[in-house]
């Protein structure tokens, strides 16, 4: 009888033991949900202002990753800034950064080769995101969506850096033309751009070969993306 007593206290004590962990457990994840609740730090991400170069946003819209994935891929960036690049990576054609150029002018004025210039400005598409900041937003999230930021921009800032070069290569060359009839020719052709196209293409390649996101690339699965 006192084994059977005493086998019941020891049972009773191992359950109340277990009762206090679990509480313990739940206690300690409500801290960390508190814990975790954004009231705006840290910052969203800012991309930084590049040469020559608008940057325009369309807005994401979403609480948890899932709907921020959702939001992104549902943006139709390649139908309202039309054409998108070919990558042979993203088979699907969704995008969620882009990169392009246009003429300041839409004519070419020239008096001399020499001195003519044909003037491009860049323009960039990234993704704003503007969480509540009442707590409903988690930090982790909230850090997740910087590093994302931060590698979309770093993907588009690459292709303004390969866009200008061209452009001023492109200057250069007309300008060692002879007459101002050779340079709106040389402006005319629709072949003008194919190198700087190329060199676009190839910096995907590189990226791909390479794919890190501090240069750019976004691994798939990365941060759960």
């Amino acid at each position: 009888m006192a084994l059977l007593v005493v086998g019941l206290l020891v049972y009773q004590a191992e359950q109340t033991n277990q009762s206090l962990v679990r509480q313990v457990d739940v206690l300690q994840s409500q801290i960390q949900d508190l814990k975790e609740r954004w009231y705006g730090a840290p910052a969203i991400y800012q991309p930084p202002a590049i040469t020559n170069t608008d940057i325009v946003f369309f807005d994401v819209k979403g609480s948890t990753q899932g709907q921020l994935i959702e939001s992104l891929d549902h943006a139709d960036l390649c139908k309202k800034y039309p054409p998108c690049a070919s990558d042979p990576a993203v088979p699907n054609g969704v995008a969620w950064g882009l990169e392009g150029g246009n003429l300041v002018d839409k004519t070419v004025s020239c008096y001399s080769p020499s001195t003519t210039t044909v003037a491009f400005r860049e323009m960039v598409v990234l993704p704003r995101w503007t969480p509540a900041v009442d707590g409903t937003v988690k930090i982790p999230l909230v850090e997740r969506w910087n590093a994302l930021a931060k590698a979309i921009y770093t993907h588009e800032a690459g292709h303004v850096a390969i866009a200008q070069k061209g452009i001023a290569d492109l200057n250069n060359r007309a300008q060692q033309l002879s007459t101002c009839d050779a340079v709106f020719t040389f402006w005319d052709d629709p072949h003008v751009y194919d190198k700087l196209d190329a060199d676009q293409a190839a910096y995907h390649a590189r990226l791909h070969a390479d794919c890190r996101p501090e240069v750019g690339c976004i691994p798939p699965g990365w941060m759960g993306w």
